[in-house]
């Protein structure tokens, strides 16, 4: 008996019969080759997506017009002949580990930079994305029916190749929603305007499409609210809706968000999970083909009762399937507690805004299917010392595990998870709690001996010792060195998040003002605290990536948090503490109590004693050198790889 009756029973679309419910939304994750050829490490990551059993899965923006249409290097191209043969073993890896491949067909328009393009970026009108900056040249009106031969073209491309269908995008502010939108769409001729004009390019190419690949499956993905002032809304993209049902389109992927409308497009983890189904519910009235709905849908509880309640069709997953490729997998066989939850610290959305290949902070795997999905076991017995149960402890214990290494896990306190316990007590953070969570359980189910309030001594070497000994002590806070800091009135962020200090109403002052002293900042707040944050830089939680980094900015800024950047202390008095602008102009701000929030030093004496002792000592996480939870569940994974490697 199925737990998820509604998510994983089979539909059609355009012909097509999809296993499941379960969409793997397009990402751009910046693995294709700088050419714009597909390689085997996008190869690999998608038919990991799609052994975990998604039903559909929608390869990423794929450009037709290259350069103009690029919005990065690592983007795969779709616009000529010589990329059949990389996409064609793409659509051949997925459909054979059992899912739909679909490829969306991409062109950025003004959503782009001549960095990037090494050309002036093109839009329906000479109107700068607020955002790219990059001023575009309004496109001639043969220079539309080109792009839409090419976006047709490319469709056959994609059927050359093997895909069961193309997704047109038509969301997010790139080119096709730049003409839907009357924001950014001025013209004055028939793809301008009136809505029948301003809705033409997309017709056309749908018509096109449907014509030229008839047995391809037509699906668009359609912003139902572009969330600027005078953009697309939904009563405009309702009607678009019926349009496409009327011309023969398969299926509608609601989407929403432009790169102006700030936090809609990719969400913060504030956002609530399924905050977009309305959109999808209401496009459901209007047309009879399927429709996919999505946004922050992390639990298969939250999907089924979308299906359940007929708000949508298919529910797609973006970040989750980042986190857990095997989500699908697991929700079809009632293992939820086992899906590696997504904690949305956006870290991977940062990574494609930067350019970079794409990883994710709580999967190591990711864009590594090829070098750390190795199933092989150790051949002879092998032991292993980790200490330090934080995040790259936990994770290395698990990976050795994983290869059959005979591992002791030493914790110095009384439960597991390190600063991951601090780090999950803020705000909209307690999705780190989950994810700490995980890895306890999938401890507990392992063969890992767990001992607890045990600090590791290197005096056991003496009756223990183990083939390698792996250090992930941590890291600690850096001793403060204000004058006037005392015992007082002078805490730590650790003082604050563990609740050994529970301040109410009281004056704080915050040293520091990176992602540590802002959240912290944010958590005091709900206490009717009054906040001021000294920091010395130009610019607060300069650290955090950009979407929870506005977030966190304007839920301080609500809060009545005061700042005073480029900003340093010069004494800490009883009742106030001295700072100096940039300028030298000081100012007495009053101060019941002064919260240290300057960042971690490593914590390694242990590992530099053990060398001293063993011939295989390693360090990782904190105790290498503070990075944050991505990088430290990513040398837990590799340094495991590493000793196995050796090992067979």
């Amino acid at each position: 008996m199925l737990k998820y009756p509604a998510l994983f029973a089979p539909i059609n679309v355009g012909g097509v019969m999809l296993k499941n419910r379960i969409v793997m939304v397009p990402m751009a994750v910046n693995y294709a080759r700088l050419n714009g050829e597909v390689s085997e490490r996008q190869i690999a990551y998608y038919e990991a997506r799609a052994r975990g059993g998604a039903g559909l899965i929608i390869v990423e923006a794929a450009c037709i017009d290259a350069p103009a249409g690029r919005e990065g290097f690592g983007q795969i191209l779709i616009d000529h002949p010589r990329y059949l043969r990389g996409l064609s073993q793409l659509a051949d890896g997925i459909k054979s580990c059992g899912s739909r491949a679909l490829i969306q067909l991409f062109h950025a328009g003004r959503q782009t930079h001549s960095i990037i393009t090494g050309v002036q970026p093109v839009a329906p009108s000479a109107v700068a994305c607020a955002t790219v900056k990059d001023v575009p040249r309004e496109l001639s009106i043969t220079e539309v029916q080109d792009i839409c031969d090419k976006f047709i073209a490319a469709a056959g491309y994609a059927y050359m190749a093997g895909f069961d269908g193309v997704e047109v995008h038509a969301a997010h502010g790139y080119l096709i929603n730049q003409f839907l939108s009357p924001n950014c769409n001025l013209r004055q001729d028939e793809y301008g305007g009136s809505l029948d004009n301003r809705v033409r390019l997309l017709m056309e190419i749908v018509a096109g499409i449907k014509k030229g690949f008839p047995k391809l499956v037509l699906d668009v993905r359609l912003n139902i609210d572009d969330f600027v002032p005078g953009g697309l809304e939904m009563p405009e993209s309702l009607e678009i809706c019926r349009r496409l049902d009327e011309a023969g389109g398969d299926l509608i992927n609601c989407s929403c968000g432009t790169y102006e409308s700030g936090l809609t497009s990719i969400e913060p983890a504030s956002y609530t999970e399924g905050w977009r189904t309305y959109m999808a519910a209401a496009v459901k009235q209007v047309v009879k083909i399927p429709v996919i709905s999505g946004g922050m849908i992390k639990k298969p509880e939250m999907a089924e009762e979308i299906i359940k309640k007929q708000q949508a069709d298919l529910v797609f997953l973006g970040r989750a399937l980042l986190a857990d490729s095997n989500w699908a997998i697991k929700a079809e066989k009632g293992y939820d507690d086992e899906i590696r939850p997504c904690i949305i610290c956006n870290n991977c959305i940062e990574d494609n805004f930067k350019g970079i290949a794409v990883s994710c902070a709580v999967n190591p795997v990711t864009g590594r299917e090829r070098e750390l999905t190795k199933t092989f076991k150790i051949k002879n017995k092998s032991t292993a010392v980790v200490i330090g149960g934080g995040p790259a402890g936990m994770q290395l214990a698990l990976a050795l595990d994983r290869y059959g290494f005979e591992v002791d896990l030493f914790e110095k306190e009384e439960r597991l998870g390190g600063l991951l316990n601090l780090a999950a007590v803020p705000p909209h953070k307690e999705k780190i709690a989950l994810f700490r969570d995980y890895l306890i359980k999938s401890l507990r189910r392992s063969r890992v001996s767990i001992n607890l309030n045990h600090p590791y001594k290197l005096e056991n070497l003496r009756d223990q010792y183990p083939d390698h000994l792996l250090v992930a002590s941590g890291s600690k806070p850096l001793t403060p060195k204000f004058k006037g800091w005392n015992e007082k009135n002078c805490l730590q962020v650790e003082d604050i998040l563990n609740g050994r200090f529970n301040l109410e109403g009281q004056q704080v002052v915050i040293i520091g003002g990176g992602s540590n002293g802002c959240e912290t900042a944010d958590f005091l707040t709900q206490s009717a605290n009054h906040i001021t944050i000294v920091e010395k830089e130009q610019f607060l939680a300069a650290d955090m990536e950009k979407k929870n980094r506005r977030d966190l900015l304007n839920r301080i800024q609500a809060g009545g948090v005061k700042r005073r950047t480029s900003s340093s202390v010069i004494e800490i008095g009883n009742d106030n503490i001295t700072i100096a602008s940039s300028n030298g102009e000081q100012e007495s701000l009053p101060a019941d109590y002064v919260i240290s929030a300057i960042g971690y030093k490593s914590n390694n004496e242990i590992y530099l004693k053990a060398r001293k002792m063993h011939s295989s000592v390693h360090l990782i996480g904190d105790a290498f050198a503070v990075g944050g939870i991505r990088k430290a569940i990513l040398q837990g994974e590799t340094l495991a790889a590493m000793l196995a490697g050796q090992k067979i």
